[in-house]
């Protein structure tokens, strides 16, 4: 076995959950996302993000100077 240093280990334990995922999301938590970016939800979200952006001038990067 390899010697790692306290901080190449801390490092390896946080690359391992970053790639098991969110513990925070359930099982249904999942199949919503997985529906809203590449389901049968997507383009309605696709239509909430493009309104979100046309209304912030923030998010959209343009003047509010109407």
């Amino acid at each position: 076995m390899e010697t790692m240093s306290i901080g190449e280990e801390l490092l390896d334990q946080r690359r391992r959950r970053r790639r098991a995922g969110d513990p925070r999301l359930s099982d249904a938590d999942r199949e919503i996302l997985r529906r809203i970016t590449s389901g049968d939800l997507a383009p309605a979200f696709q239509a909430a993000l493009d309104a979100d952006v046309a209304a912030d001038p923030v998010l959209g990067g343009h003047d509010d100077d109407d």
